[in-house]
């Protein structure tokens, strides 16, 4: 954990009732692309730093799919105020700055919570409101509101600990839809910051939103296609190559230009496919720079830019076809080294294996071949 993370305690608040999502279960259970919403929520925090997490929660029944077991678990009030009440109380965490989040806000972006993050640091403001412009048009009893004087105000919302845990301590009103309001009635004596978001963080409330939200996840999902094939050597003593980004003892040598891993060869091409970039040839040529080159470095160079345009990794399905070495007493191995690298889970990649049966040079132990099947989001 970072020393500017360290100072900042998350209250992520998942203890609502889901009464406008009418599901016979808490709506933060509805999946999106295989996760739970409040899955996406988590590791949204997780996979930037934050460390210091109090979940609020009504019932244990949201707590089956989180693997995390360092979150910190408050049970919620009956109402929203109520539950950010109960989490300032009695959590144990302590840090200078909280932030209040709504657990049904799984698009709340890297951007933004870098952003929040940065101006918390800057320690001017008591309070940091995330909003977005609103771009219809807004009437009551017929009157059409001028908009542009309008804010939609969002999660996470950044606050000073020992302020908001005094005003929440002294409210009454435990109707509250969001917290920043008793910072709000009074502008003069809170320094208030409103952080423009232009991002698509809005909250899950009705199963439409969660629909709409399946929709456009799905409209930008991307799949990629690698291939890599080596030659190969048999030997009469043992050596080491390349599979996965470990070492195998193997009476073979890989004939290649750099250490001749094909595992990560073909998942690099896959990447860098589904981005529609060129091919490892293209970035990597065979000159006198990566010869001998390690195969982990191709990786990092398209998971740079798998990061950079924003997109995430969502399954991978690997096929080796090898005669020798045998593939399976390295599989377990081999899984630990990907998603250590890959930064993914054990749910979301496959390796298959399989034999020429001693048909064309592969069946013949000439070559190694590895195919990737990518999907990413």
């Amino acid at each position: 954990m970072t020393l500017k993370l360290s100072n900042i305690h998350i209250v992520l608040l998942a203890a609502g009732k889901s009464t406008r999502f009418k599901a016979k279960e808490n709506k933060l259970l509805s999946k999106l692309n295989d996760k739970t919403i409040i899955e996406h929520s988590i590791e949204q925090l997780t996979k930037i730093g934050f460390k210091k997490i109090t979940l609020v929660i009504s019932n244990n029944s949201i707590l089956r799919d989180i693997k995390e077991k360092d979150i910190e678990l408050i049970k919620g009030g009956k109402t929203r105020t109520l539950s950010v009440k109960n989490a300032l109380t009695k959590s144990k965490i302590k840090a200078k700055y909280i932030f209040i989040h709504d657990a049904a806000r799984i698009l709340a972006s890297e951007k933004i919570l870098k952003k929040l993050v940065k101006e918390t640091y800057k320690d001017k403001y008591d309070c940091i409101i995330p909003f977005s412009k609103c771009a219809d048009t807004v009437i009551k009893n017929h009157t059409n509101l001028k908009r542009e004087d309008l804010k939609l105000i969002k999660t996470p919302q950044v606050f000073l600990k020992k302020k908001i845990v005094q005003l929440h301590a002294i409210n009454k009103n435990y109707q509250l839809t969001d917290d920043s309001i008793l910072m709000r009635n009074n502008p003069k004596e809170f320094k208030i910051k409103y952080l423009l978001d232009n991002s698509l963080n809005f909250k899950v409330t009705y199963k439409e939103d969660l629909e709409n939200l399946s929709i456009k996840h799905n409209q930008k999902q991307r799949v990629g296609l690698g291939y890599d094939i080596h030659k190969i050597q048999k030997i009469n003593r043992y050596n080491k190559i390349k599979l996965g980004g470990i070492s195998i003892k193997s009476k073979v040598k890989v004939i290649s230009h750099s250490d001749g891993d094909v595992i990560l060869h073909a998942i690099t091409d896959s990447i860098l496919g589904a981005l529609s970039l060129r091919d490892i040839g293209t970035y990597f040529p065979n000159n006198k720079i990566n010869e001998n080159r390690n195969s982990k470095e191709f990786l990092d160079f398209a998971l740079t830019k798998l990061k950079n345009k924003n997109f995430k990794i969502n399954n991978i399905d690997l096929m080796i076809v090898s005669e020798i070495p045998k593939i399976n007493p390295y599989y377990e191995k081999m899984i630990k080294s990907l998603i250590r690298i890959l930064q993914i889970d054990k749910n979301q990649i496959t390796i298959k294996a399989t034999t020429n049966e001693k048909s064309g040079l592969i069946g013949k132990s000439e070559f190694i071949a590895c195919w990737s099947n990518l999907s990413i989001y």
